[in-house]
């Protein structure tokens, strides 16, 4: 039964890393994953060295192959000295460097794999007739040390801080620091324990009692490698050192691990003849008993990580059935907000034109503005229609924080019971941001559920919203003011051992079936596209803080920049239109003919086509993504272009987010989703055909 066990764990473990390294395939298919990986290797045995047959060995090559093999990389080892393999890392002439320990002012110069994998101090080596008692001793010594190195940072700041006066000799090898000792140039060497140790052993040298500095040892890449990359070789490096009987740690026991020296021969014979004579009645029961305690936790342990991974497996279908559910909602939400918004396209673009009629002083002005007013509402209920069904085009926008949540406060306080009371706080004067509107109040709402189900007995949650400003150091490089929100509850806390895994996807200190796990790993996700920082404070029994903060926009927002007020931004310009509803194409030639643009009508894409392959020119197309016919959407952008070279392009939408990857990379183009408000409308076609 346990072999079965234990087969069934190793087979899940193998799947389990077939199915990482597709995924870290699929998410890094840049520019690293076109070419084998550049790897740079120096000689510093036994972490990483060449063998008699100039084999990369080693722990650190043992461990690499392991987690770039289980990731999918293909990669090679570059030869080089230490200190030209730090400089061809920050040169982007090595994709990955090994063995490299921490320090902050590396840590300004390249990218620390978070996840150390030797924590290690340093090692003072001498000869045997020098004896070192104290790191006093180092006055007046000849010091080997490897260039460039940690060692030789230490060396240095400790002979600063405690005015001790030294010669240093530098190296360009581990093995020339001990060199230097053997032939009589140093009077002592520092450098890695786990090599000192070797040599000491096999040169008759002396090891005192004294550790230098503990450092930790990781792996490095530029300062300008993809995110996604960092982050699989951060979770490949967890995944290794956490796997019992992994690569990892067999490389760790096998270079790393200091093993005691066998004992003499004679005594081994008269330790085993003395505990033969005491342990022959008892042997048979006590190797019976160690070997069933043994084969227990064993079992438990394979129990244990079988629970685990049907657990994470029952999470990862439970959302893989979430997200088909809101794919099909999203689908069935779409169809109809597309033909919705057309209507009010219709609508608004007609109480536009008549409004422009009425005298300023009539009496229907008022009706006109209260059905202008319910048609925005409608916009604003579709576009939520489709925030909830994930279709809403997530296209970033300058906008003011504290407006956006002025205008879900009724919702979020309907979602909170009542024993949980909210209170919102707004800084005067909060200056704009870019971001996507629907996203800011989806992960507004995901901090606000979680907060409620942190207070199942009630308690007070506190929102609010202020200006940053960056401090003097930050301002001196160039930081930029910050807008932070906050989300503060008196609940129960998260404990010091979750707090850094909240953010994890899957992740929950929720009930089985009360949380997915993917709700601040969404909100994060959204924080750190946006360009902002995201942090979590909690104290266990206290409550839980939650802030984001987002840079500060030079741009203004709509209401600023006075596009509601056109009346300086007419036209004369002659304008293609395209549209399939004769209702809509209607409204917007309308429009535009009544701030003084010339506009030429086409009811599909084929019609379009056929009006810019004649002689007439035109400064400007207005589209519709989606019609129908053979013609529509980018392809219709893309064979315009053709024919008109860079004319500026507006295209309008009612649904549908297809479009925007590909928009992303067109210049003079711009995208408005319907209904788009005559103002508005003239704003970015001045704007573009001005620029």
């Amino acid at each position: 039964m346990g072999e079965e066990i234990l087969h069934k764990f190793h087979f899940g473990t193998q799947v389990y890393r077939v199915l990482l390294g597709m995924a870290a395939l699929l998410m890094l298919s840049g520019p690293l994953a076109a070419e084998a990986l550049r790897v740079g290797f120096y000689e510093n045995p036994p972490k990483i060295f060449r063998d008699t047959d100039g084999t990369p060995t080693g722990f650190w090559p043992e461990v690499t192959d392991a987690i770039l093999s289980d990731l999918g990389y293909d990669y090679e080892y570059i030869d080089c000295e230490w200190e030209a393999c730090l400089e061809m890392v920050r040169q982007g002439q090595l994709d990955l460097m090994l063995d490299v320990a921490y320090s902050k002012e590396r840590a300004e110069q390249f990218q620390f794999i978070n996840e150390a994998l030797i924590y290690a101090w340093s090692t003072i080596v001498t000869s045997k007739e020098l004896e070192v008692e104290t790191l006093a001793d180092f006055e007046g010594k000849r010091i080997a040390v490897l260039a460039n190195s940690i060692q030789e940072r230490d060396l240095r700041r400790f002979l600063r801080e405690e005015g001790v006066k030294a010669k240093l000799i530098w190296t360009s090898s581990v093995q020339g620091a001990i060199d230097a000792v053997l032939v009589g140039d140093a009077d002592m060497a520092i450098t890695n324990t786990f090599f000192a140790v070797r040599m000491a052993e096999q040169n008759d040298l002396r090891i005192p009692e004294l550790p230098f500095q503990v450092n930790s040892y990781h792996y490095v890449v530029p300062p300008d490698a993809p995110r996604s990359f960092v982050q699989a070789l951060n979770l490949a490096s967890y995944r290794q050192q956490m796997t019992f009987g992994s690569a990892f740690h067999a490389a760790e026991y096998e270079w790393i691990s200091f093993h005691k020296a066998p004992l003499p021969t004679w005594l081994s014979t008269a330790v085993l003849v003395a505990a033969s004579v005491l342990m022959l009645s008892g042997a048979l029961i006590f190797t019976l008993r160690r070997l069933v305690r043994a084969r227990t936790r064993d079992l438990a342990n394979t129990v244990e990580a079988l629970s685990s991974e049907m657990e994470l497996r029952k999470k990862a279908e439970t959302f893989a059935l979430e997200t088909q559910k809101f794919d099909a909602i999203g689908r069935l939400v779409g169809g109809v907000a597309h033909d919705f918004n057309n209507l009010l396209s219709i609508i608004l673009g007609n109480l536009e034109l008549l409004k422009d009629q009425v005298e300023p002083n009539s009496p229907i002005l008022k009706y006109i503005d209260q059905a202008l007013s319910a048609t925005k509402r409608g916009a604003k209920l579709t576009y939520d229609l489709l925030s909830f069904g994930r279709r809403a085009q997530l296209l970033p926008q300058v906008l003011k924080i504290d407006t956006v949540l002025n205008g879900i406060e009724d919702m979020l306080r309907r979602t909170l019971p009542a024993n949980i009371s909210l209170d919102f706080r707004y800084d005067d004067h909060v200056k704009p941001v870019l971001l996507d509107q629907g996203q800011l109040e989806n992960a507004v709402l995901n901090l606000v559920l979680n907060a409620r189900d942190a207070m199942p007995s009630g308690g007070n949650l506190t929102l609010s919203v202020s200006n940053l400003a960056p401090d003097a150091a930050a301002e001196r490089e160039g930081t930029l003011d910050k807008v932070s929100v906050s989300v503060t509850d008196t609940g129960l806390g998260i404990e010091d051992e979750a707090l850094g895994k909240v953010f994890e996807p899957f992740f929950t200190t929720k009930e089985i079936d009360k949380g997915s796990g993917m709700g601040l790993a969404m909100v994060h996700g959204f924080v750190t596209q946006s360009g902002g920082e995201i942090s979590i404070r909690s104290v266990l029994g206290e409550g839980t803080t939650v802030e984001l903060c987002f840079p500060v926009t030079a741009e203004r927002t709509d209401q600023e920049s006075g596009i509601d007020n056109p009346a300086n931004l007419l036209g004369d310009e002659k304008i293609l239109l395209v549209e399939d509803d004769d209702d809509v194409r209607s409204a917007l030639r309308q429009r535009l003919s009544t701030s003084g643009f010339r506009v030429t009508e086409a009811s599909d894409g084929t019609s379009a086509l056929k009006l810019v392959s004649k002689p007439t020119e035109f400064d400007l197309v207005v589209t519709d993504l989606t019609m129908p016919g053979p013609v529509q959407g980018m392809d219709l952008v893309r064979r315009i272009r053709e024919a008109l070279g860079e004319i500026p392009i507006v295209i309008l939408t009612g649904y549908g987010t297809d479009a925007l990857d590909e928009l992303a990379d067109t210049s003079r183009c711009i995208l408005l989703s319907k209904p788009v408000s005559g103002p508005l409308l003239i704003s970015r076609i001045r704007q573009l055909l001005d620029a």
